[in-house]
């Protein structure tokens, strides 16, 4: 456990600084979103992000979330049948706890998205995430800070994620979610509009916007 604790950083510039290299050289580290706290790494380093999948005992047939710090990336890596409506979601909801599903374009990796066609994107709003990502300036690849099936139902927090992967990840970042969500909404825009999972942004303040999903 001594182990374990020595990884922990506490969220200053020195630590950002640290913690973005050793990702940009193909370490995992643990960061908080806007929910949970997150497995993060370099998508574009296939054994790092191999790793991630290990730790987790996560199948590879479950991609990991693309996040970014601004909202206007998402032209970069997906493409969109009405780019319009995109652009009016994440004008009401980015940053925040929203991960669109799009079609990926040629620079998503293949391996985080596990070989598929779509991928799912996301730009947080907590601080002690942007505050680390302005040194990463590139995505990371990011998904639960825990192994599969073993927190469902509640929030990855510190505790949890020290319990469950402090002893394979290589830092762990600490700060939680900044007190506006308890679960992310999933939208997929791939084709007919859907939610894929419901969290605290609600049918009827995405319908406020864009008018296009099925009601409850």
């Amino acid at each position: 456990m001594e182990t374990i604790k020595n990884k922990i950083l506490e969220p200053t510039s020195e630590n950002f600084a640290l913690a973005a290299q050793c990702v940009k050289d193909g370490g995992v580290i643990v960061v908080p979103s806007d929910c949970n706290l997150g497995l993060t790494v370099n998508p574009w380093i296939d054994d790092a992000v191999e790793r991630v999948f290990a730790i987790k005992n996560r199948p590879f047939s479950k991609p990991l979330t693309l996040f970014f710090s601004h909202p206007d990336e998402w032209k970069e890596y997906a493409v969109a049948s009405d780019p319009d409506i995109v652009e009016e979601l994440i004008k009401a909801f980015w940053p925040g706890p929203l991960n669109i599903i799009l079609k990926k374009n040629d620079n998503v990796p293949e391996k985080m998205v596990c070989g598929g066609e779509t991928v799912s994107l996301s730009c947080a709003a907590n601080p002690v995430w942007r505050g680390f990502m302005e040194y990463m300036q590139i995505p990371v690849a990011m998904t639960s800070a825990n192994i599969s099936g073993q927190a469902d139902g509640f929030l990855v927090d510190l505790e949890t994620a020290v319990l469950q992967v402090g002893d394979k990840v290589d830092y762990i970042i600490k700060g939680g979610a900044n007190g506006t969500t308890k679960s992310s909404t999933i939208i997929d825009l791939t084709s007919e509009p859907s939610i894929v999972r419901y969290g605290d942004i609600t049918v009827e303040q995405l319908n406020k916007v864009v008018n296009i999903f099925p009601e409850l």
